[in-house]
């Protein structure tokens, strides 16, 4: 796991300086601080942070090819470098170190852009070709590791944070104003675009090149649009199982300790079982937890799934006043807000698991391969009301929606059974609907990009034209909350703390075999990872199985009701948070006011407007 960056001037007569790249470097120390490396040719310069997990002495970046054609930086791993290193030496291919970087040089060689189809892994990397003066960069199928852009006629920035290529900018960029209403419907911003104007993210399964000066963006992978497999149950619970060990197991490659994250859910429980399997000694584990709030606290379970297999496991307790207090460091991680209040549990307890291991494995994608999600289960019942709803006259509704405009959640249901499925569904975290965005914004253009935010997620809902309403709704969740929420979070509060974060269930071999399968071996009536829980049922504890979903649950209810309500509302009624326009006072108060007299839970919005208010301050006032 590591950092990387790079400029590009599109002139061959204008030269990178070396100063612009240890700068780009310094700035993302916390993703590599045992080694740094740079390479500046003329109008190329390319940087490396290294956190050391792969052939310790002999993985040294930017890596050179032995004829110096090709220059590499890679951020990541690929898991199965060992296999395909087996078959480049049957080629003819002479490696000289053991790290996966070199398989990635040999595999351009081989096999020219078409080297990402054999990789296995998550990764952002950067090959120059010297010989054809191409440059091309690559992102993982599934937007594990992330890697962002700059691009102008005169130049490209790129690197594995947005803060390097700030500081390249001679012109800081605005905010990017469509990105916001993306923001407050879904809690973050998907698709290529960033809350920053101009700075772009390369998306999933996609590479970027610039060869002679031409540029290109080409998708190079995605979830196949084809009928589900004629499988019997029985053989897919086995088949599935086989790939997901595998999974696992490649992903325990490391020269450095590694362990687990356990909340005691199914799916870091699972990981867990598997890893104890394959493990000689105990299997370090890592749990988060609340005092006073035994709504939100897991530790119980994760002990008992700790227990019942001898892990050596660590317990953090978080604190409300230590939660807001860290909202500015997971800003500063993050670069752009999310409405994840368990990013900040997720860092401190990245913190405490550094000073075990260096790798850490976790359980991220179970519900987005296998129909996890509450609103996978209540989406048929919502297209039935829709159906009803049909009857009503306009003027009934009209009056409905009236009634219902002090109360968010009320709002959001009624707007969403006014909706067929393909107009509602906005991947799994969206609830801020029309109805609650014409009381919240003060500014018309904010209310005005709702289109765009609409038919955005329409777009994604349409592309799997062959499928079933799950199998849509799980491919928009993966295009967007998964890559630009759920792996934003789990990839910045990782390596804040270098320390490197693993994601079996985000194997792509396991995500197309998953995602092929009729939707009742995955979402079976009301239990969703259907297949996940009868492969686990002879390893894991009954309870722990069939347990009500949680998540990572943080007590953000509470804790804005009362300890963060008076900072929170100072914040938000702050003369300067109501000078940007955005939204109204009186929409601000009632959310605050209906909160704190236990009304209705807002938490999630007021910490929605919170992180963007944070923001704002942070990097925006600053130019």
């Amino acid at each position: 796991m590591c950092g990387i960056c790079g400029i590009l001037h599109r002139d061959n007569s204008n030269s990178v300086s070396l100063d612009e790249i240890k700068q780009m470097n310094n700035l993302m120390v916390h993703r590599g601080p045992e080694a740094e490396g740079t390479y500046i040719q003329h109008n190329l310069g390319l940087g490396h942070r290294r956190l050391k997990i792969i052939d310790l002495e002999g993985g040294v970046q930017p890596m050179h090819s032995v004829d110096d054609r090709i220059v590499v930086v890679f951020n990541g791993e690929i898991y199965n470098f060992k296999e395909i290193r087996k078959e480049l030496e049957q080629k003819g291919y002479i490696f000289q170190t053991h790290s996966d970087t070199e398989t990635i040089i040999h595999s351009y060689l081989e096999y020219g852009d078409k080297c990402v189809e054999h990789f296995r892994g998550m990764f952002g990397i950067a090959i120059y070709d010297k010989r054809d003066e191409k440059l091309l960069i690559i992102r993982d199928r599934l937007g594990i590791k992330p890697i962002y852009y700059f691009l102008d006629e005169n130049k490209l920035i790129f690197s594995s944070e947005i803060k390097p290529i700030l500081a390249c900018l001679k012109v800081k960029p605005d905010v990017h104003i469509p990105s916001l209403d993306f923001y407050m419907s879904v809690g973050y911003v998907p698709g290529e675009n960033t809350l920053f104007a101009d700075v772009k993210k390369l998306l999933p399964g996609h590479f970027l090149t610039i060869e002679k000066n031409k540029v290109s963006i080409k998708q190079y992978w995605d979830l196949e649009d084809k009928p589900n497999k004629n499988i019997d149950f029985n053989e897919a619970v086995y088949e599935f199982g086989e790939i997901m060990q595998e999974s696992i197991k490649i992903r325990m490659r490391s020269d450095v300790p590694l362990g687990a994250f356990l909340s005691g859910g199914l799916d870091s429980s699972a990981i867990v079982s598997s890893m104890n399997e394959m493990s000689d000694s105990p299997v370090k584990t890592f749990s988060v937890g609340y005092k006073d709030e035994p709504e939100s606290n897991e530790l119980g379970w994760a002990k008992k799934v700790s227990e019942h297999f001898k892990t050596e496991h660590h317990e953090y307790f978080l604190e409300p006043l230590e939660f807001f207090n860290s909202i500015d460091t997971l800003l500063n991680y993050t670069e752009e807000p999310i409405v994840e209040s368990a990013a900040i549990a997720l860092y401190q307890l990245s913190i405490l698991a550094k000073e075990h291991v260096t790798v850490i494995l976790s359980g991220e994608g179970g519900d987005e391969i296998l129909a996890g999600y509450p609103l996978h289960q209540i989406t048929p019942k919502v297209d039935r009301l829709h159906t009803l709803s049909k009857l009503i006259p306009q003027f009934v509704k009209n009056k409905i929606a009236n009634s219902l405009a002090l109360s968010e959640k009320k709002t959001k249901y009624w707007d969403w059974i006014n909706l067929s499925t393909e107009d509602r569904y906005q991947s799994i975290s969206n609830d801020v609907t029309l109805g609650i965005k014409r009381n919240m914004y003060q500014s018309p253009v904010l209310l005005d990009s709702h289109k765009i935010t609409a038919e955005y997620y329409k777009s994604l809902y349409a592309k799997m034209s062959n499928g079933s309403k799950l199998k849509r709704m799980t491919y928009s969740d993966i295009k967007s909350w998964l890559p630009d929420d759920l792996l934003v979070k789990a990839d910045k509060m990782t390596m804040a703390a270098s320390l490197e974060l693993r994601v079996p269930l985000l194997d792509h071999k396991l995500l197309e075999y998953a995602t092929s399968l009729p939707d009742n071996f995955r979402l079976n009536g009301s239990q969703g990872k259907y297949l996940l829980k009868k492969y686990m049922e002879q390893k894991l504890p009954h309870e722990v199985i069939y347990r009500k979903k949680k998540g990572f649950p943080v007590p953000i209810a509470s804790w804005f009701r009362t300890t963060l309500y008076e900072k929170t509302k100072e914040i938000l009624l702050d003369p300067m948070t109501l000078s940007r326009g955005y939204f109204t006072q009186d929409y601000i108060n009632n959310i605050l006011l209906r909160h704190k007299a236990g009304e209705e839970d807002n938490s999630r919005r007021i910490f929605s407007l919170l992180n963007l208010e944070l923001w704002h301050r942070k990097y925006i006032d600053t130019h």
